[in-house]
C-alpha cells in the first residue's frame, strides 16, 4: 500500500460524503488503487459512523474505525496510525479545508523528510476563504504562544494536513500523549526529540463553515495543555539506543 489517509470525524454526517469523495477521487487519479482512506468516527452524537460505513460500502479503499467513546481528534489520528499500512501516512481534517492536490503534494517531499506539514502561513500558500476575524486572532495568539514556549521554527503547527513516513508515524504513536487541542504541538515536539526531519509546505486552504471549536470555552484548556507540554518535554528523556522509538521496524 502506497498511501494511508486518516480522516478523524466527529459529528460530520452532513459533510463527510463530499469530503471523502473529493479526497478519494484525487487519490485515485494520482495513486491508482494503491491507497486506503481510514475514517475514524469518534465521540459523535449523530450518524457519522452510519454515513462512514455507507462510504466504505461504495469504495473499496475506504474503511471505518468506530470509537464511540471520545478520545479527541489526536486520539483518533493515533488510532488511525496504528491501523495504517501505507508507506506514507497522512491525516486531514474532515471539513475538507485543504485542497486534495496540495494534501497529496505533501508526499513529494517525504523522499527527503520524515514529516511534511501543511502550512497556511507560508508566502506561497493560497487562502481561498480566510477564517473569521475572531478565529484569526485566536490562531495568531496560539502560534505566538507556541513559538514563545517551545522555540519551534514552524509558522503553522495547527494546519489539519500532515504527512509522515510509515516509520515516523509508528514512532510517534508511542510518544504523543496530548489528544485534543495541543495534539499537533505534542506531535512536533516528539518529532524533535526523535530527531526526525520535518519540512513545512504551502497549501491551498479554504475555511469551511461548521467549525466545532468554541474559542471562549477552550482557552483555559489550551493554556493548561501547553504548560503541561512544556513541563513534560523539558523532562522527557529518550535513550536512543534502547527506546522503541529508534528500533528498526
Amino acid at each position: 500500500m502506497e498511501i494511508s489517509l486518516i480522516v478523524p470525524a466527529r459529528n460530520e454526517q452532513h459533510r463527510l460524503v463530499s469530503t471523502i469523495e473529493r479526497y478519494r477521487n484525487a487519490a485515485y487519479q494520482r495513486f491508482g488503487s494503491d491507497f486506503e482512506i481510514i475514517i475514524v468516527a469518534n465521540g459523535y452524537s449523530d450518524n457519522t459512523p452510519g454515513v462512514a460505513n455507507k462510504l466504505a460500502d461504495r469504495f473499496s479503499q475506504v474503511s471505518v474505525l468506530d470509537i464511540p467513546i471520545p478520545i479527541g481528534k489526536g486520539g483518533a489520528i493515533l488510532e488511525g496510525f496504528r491501523k495504517a499500512t501505507g508507506n506514507f501516512v497522512l491525516f486531514v481534517d474532515a471539513d475538507g479545508a485543504t485542497s486534495p492536490e496540495t494534501l497529496f503534494g505533501l508526499v513529494d517531499n517525504l523522499s527527503t523528510n520524515d514529516i511534511v506539514i501543511g502550512s497556511r502561513r507560508l508566502p506561497d500558500s493560497i487562502i481561498v476563504n480566510p477564517q473569521p476575524l475572531t478565529r484569526q486572532v485566536f490562531s495568531n495568539c496560539f502560534a505566538r504562544s507556541v513559538k514563545l514556549l517551545f522555540r519551534m521554527p514552524y509558522r503553522d503547527t495547527q494546519c489539519g494536513a500532515k504527512a509522515f513516513s510509515w516509520n515516523a508515524a509508528r514512532q510517534l504513536v508511542e510518544l504523543v500523549e496530548e489528544k485534543r487541542w495541543a495534539f499537533d504541538v505534542d506531535l512536533l515536539l516528539c518529532a524533535r526529540k526523535l530527531n526526525l526531519n520535518v519540512a513545512e509546505q504551502a497549501v491551498t486552504w479554504e475555511d469551511q463553515p461548521g467549525s466545532q471549536l468554541r474559542t471562549g470555552s477552550t482557552i483555559v484548556e489550551i493554556l493548561q495543555s501547553l504548560w503541561r507540554l512544556k513541563f513534560r518535554h523539558a523532562n522527557l528523556k529518550l535513550d536512543l539506543e534502547t527506546s522503541y522509538a529508534r528500533e528498526v521496524i
